[in-house]
């Protein structure tokens, strides 16, 4: 589904039924766009948890992988297909964060704001 950039949102063993080609996932009220909503990784991470949860009582190895995580981070890096083989490993960034240039985007994108707010103003006056 995130392939199509959506996210079912409640998605558990429930809400998985087998037919003749293959799972059908049902009861979509609650799925949203991956991304246009801010909760959206958490969303993902939480469905595929559950799945894990449920299926890792039938094979262990799933409640030590972290698949969520993994699957996130190759959509966001835009290496997500259908095919891709999931190890559910994913290696930890720890690299600094360089808080300054966090910073000063910020304050350049305000400065922006500032100047394009005075521009709409001046027209609107003149």
């Amino acid at each position: 589904m995130l392939c199509a950039g959506v996210i079912h949102g409640d998605l558990s063993e429930y809400n998985i039924l087998l037919a003749a080609d293959g799972p059908v996932i049902i009861d979509l009220p609650q799925a949203v766009d991956a991304a246009g909503n801010n909760e959206a990784a958490a969303m993902l991470k939480r469905d595929v948890d559950n799945l894990a949860a449920y299926f890792g009582r039938f094979a262990p190895h799933l409640l030590s992988a972290d698949y969520g995580t993994e699957i996130w981070t190759l959509f966001e890096a835009g290496g997500l297909h259908v095919d891709i083989e999931l190890t559910g490993r994913v290696e930890a960034d720890t690299r600094p964060v360089d808080l300054d240039s966090v910073l000063q985007e910020i304050e350049d994108t305000r400065l922006e704001e500032d100047a394009r707010v005075r521009r709409q103003q001046e027209l609107s006056a003149g």
